[in-house]
């Protein structure tokens, strides 16, 4: 056999076109739009069957199977697309996700070339730019007339062909006519155009410093963000009158982020539960269905889980001893209640959650609060940061042994209030309606800058309660705004839980509070009776009276229940900071402006004390009143003497023992500023 041997410039041609062939054929198929589309839906969804594939690429009726096999033909000869045959599915080969790249790659310069003007829109496609939109979105949007919008148009237009921008944007367009609206003087046009957002900058800024430190990792961030989205937009949606009072520093709207979302605290009771059960319905199909609601270690975790989402501050949580009673042992109550704790713990997601509070009862029986109070004092020893409180409501007094064991538990860095009757939270505000066992939704996120007006009222008490009423009547309408936002929420059904697990509104009711900031500081400073104590006590009262008048004439015009209270925010720092800066220090230099009192062993031995003479507030203050017994440092012979004389002169108060938890090992800190397992000064304040 004689062989022949080609040349090799012979042999490097016949390659080159049997390449260039190779290109040619591909791009024969990359000619029919058919075909690109199923090289998407195989990238896009994965390996699929031939019928799968046959339908979301469009050939549905047997009349187009011939042209779909015509297709898919194509695409196997030039390996675009190979078939498993084993399990006979399509799948996209790396050759064919070449070519769909390349083809995304076109089709965007072919747009780019073309010399016209396109969008990269907010729905993720290309769109030629079309000025018609422009005046739809003026139309719709601003609720500005045709010829209005066109005019508009047609200069926001003229200022988009000359930017040298390689494409446009949603944002780059919104923001041009923007720009023509402001020029024009339509402000409030504008800002029902603006987009709400933050800044690349920030978000890079909130990305890098996410330490992972004591939180939630991303999931903060996304929180975070969420919340500086719906801050700017209660800035662009509320009245413009309540949100410069905010800024002025005369009242504090707290947590704009959550203003008008969610309810600050809510108050829900077993016994309403387990007489009308819980109405998951469609909205919580991730939940198990529970046919019987009398178990505490499904309950608790359950009300825990489905309400943390939709309140802001706090859920509190009434006659959860009703689970126990069925209990055949009542040795079996402390692990069955921590156990309940722990579980519930699993679906907090941040440290910023809403804190629950448990009330418990002292009824005859005082075995079952103390084996519940036990179980308490086990979920202590398994958790660093508490999400978790006891309030123990009481109408005469309290057996030592429960004096003791509550003892021991602040000692160990838990969170106990007591309240003679009262239903409060955990910040003191008040359950105003305590008839019945309906849910009851509190909104007490606005409160009054009382040194602002002390300093305008030339040492004038009179003239600074005449300032007060007129702050708390459009206070008292922006909080019945938030009231309308929320309860619209619901009927939206953007609040699942309060809506249809407990039948809000029709089933409960809504109290509205009014927090006063700085009163002390007002009156014995500002106003001049530091000298005084006696008559400053007595302009105290006269100022909480004027107060309770106006909220009792508004009270009168409306079904809700409206009360003035004076409890911890956020709003002390942020006003004597703003204070600081208007009015300067002038004679007073105040670490913070007070709200509601810290009693010391000190204060209850001295009769003239301030705090002592102030404590009648809390019979006066008709939305609650925050109160703090501080037992830290005590020993815990010293904390139930504190707690047995205090019982019978306070009628409300919340036990503080400071402690801190190390933020790199998450240890609890007693009595230093240092960590004694790891040695680390980084530590983050619980109380």
């Amino acid at each position: 056999m004689r062989i022949t041997y080609l040349p090799a410039s012979e042999t490097k041609r016949g390659i080159m076109e049997s390449t260039s062939k190779k290109v040619r054929m591909i791009f024969s198929v990359m000619a029919s739009p058919n075909r690109i589309d199923i090289l998407r839906i195989l990238n896009s969804k994965g390996p699929l069957t031939y019928s799968e594939l046959k339908s979301l690429a469009g050939f549905r009726s047997k009349k187009e199977s011939g042209k779909f096999a015509y297709h898919l033909r194509k695409l196997l000869r030039q390996s675009l697309i190979g078939l498993n045959k084993a399990e006979r599915r399509y799948a996209i080969t790396n050759l064919g996700k070449l070519v769909l790249n390349l083809a995304r790659q076109i089709e965007e310069k072919s747009i780019i070339e073309s010399g016209k003007m396109y969008v990269r829109t907010s729905n993720q496609s290309i769109e030629e730019f079309n000025p018609h939109k422009i005046i739809q979105c003026l139309v719709r949007e601003a609720n500005m007339s045709l010829e209005q919008s066109t005019k508009i148009t047609e200069e926001a237009e003229n200022k988009i062909y000359k930017t040298p921008a390689s494409y446009l944007t949603s944002s780059l367009i919104r923001n041009c006519v923007n720009n023509v609206l402001l020029e024009h003087g339509l402000e409030e046009q504008m800002n029902k155009l603006v987009r709400i957002g933050i800044p690349i900058y920030d978000l890079n800024k909130k990305l890098n410093n996410n330490t992972g430190v004591l939180n939630n990792g991303i999931n903060d961030v996304v929180i975070d963000i969420s919340k500086s989205v719906f801050s700017d937009y209660l800035r662009n949606t509320f009245p413009k009158d309540i949100l410069d009072m905010h800024f002025n520093g005369e009242i504090h709207l707290g947590d704009l982020g959550d203003w008008g979302i969610s309810p600050d605290t809510i108050f829900i009771d077993i016994e309403n539960i387990l007489e009308k059960s819980i109405h998951l319905n469609v909205q919580f199909p991730y939940l198990p269905h529970i046919s019987k609601l009398d178990d505490v270690g499904i309950v608790l975790p359950l009300l825990v889980s489905i309400f943390q989402k939709e309140v802001s501050k706090e859920i509190v949580i009434e006659n959860v001893l009703k689970l126990f009673d069925g209990f055949s042992s009542i040795n079996d109550i402390p692990l069955t209640f921590a156990n309940s704790l722990l579980k519930s713990s699993f679906s907090i997601h941040s440290l910023n959650s809403p804190f629950v509070t448990i009330v418990l009862p002292v009824k005859n029986n005082d075995d079952i609060l103390l084996n519940v109070l036990s179980g308490y004092l086990m979920y202590l020893e398994k958790v660093s940061v508490l999400k978790f409180g006891i309030l123990i409501s009481f109408s005469n007094h309290l057996p030592n042994d429960i004096v003791e064991m509550i003892a021991k538990i602040t000692r160990l860095g838990g969170k106990i209030s007591l309240s003679q009757s009262s239903i409060r939270n955990s910040k003191g505000v008040l359950k105003i309606h305590n008839g019945n066992n309906l849910p009851v939704i509190s909104l007490h996120s606005l409160s009054l800058n009382l040194p602002h007006l002390a300093y305008q009222s030339n040492k004038d008490e009179t003239y600074f309660r005449t300032k007060l009423a007129l702050l708390l009547k459009p206070s008292l309408n922006a909080m019945v705004s938030k009231k309308d936002m929320i309860f619209d929420n619901i009927r939206k059904g953007l609040l699942p839980a309060i809506s249809n697990s407990l039948m809000f509104p029709q089933s409960g009711s809504t109290d509205i509070l009014i927090n006063l900031t700085g009163l002390n500081e007002s009156i014995f400073n500002i106003l001049g009776y530091s000298d005084n104590r006696g008559e400053g006590i007595e302009i105290v009262r006269k100022v909480i009276n004027t107060a309770n008048d106006v909220v009792s004439h508004f009270d009168k015009k409306n079904y809700d229940h409206f009360g003035i209270s004076i409890i911890n925010d956020n709003s002390s720092n942020r006003f004597l900071q703003l204070d600081s800066e208007k009015f300067g220090r002038i004679s007073h230099t105040f670490g913070s402006y007070s709200q509601g009192l810290i009693i010391t062993k000190n204060d209850l031995d001295k009769e003239n004390s301030v705090s002592r003479n102030l404590l009648f507030l809390d019979g006066l203050l008709t939305g609650g009143f925050s109160v703090k017994l501080d037992t830290t440092a005590l020993s815990l012979i010293d904390t139930v003497d504190l707690l047995s004389k205090s019982i019978d002169f306070i009628s409300y108060f919340d036990i503080v023992d400071k402690q801190a938890v190390c933020s790199i090992c998450s240890s609890r800190v007693l009595n230093n500023n240092i960590c004694s397992v790891c040695k680390h000064n980084n530590l983050l304040n619980l109380a």
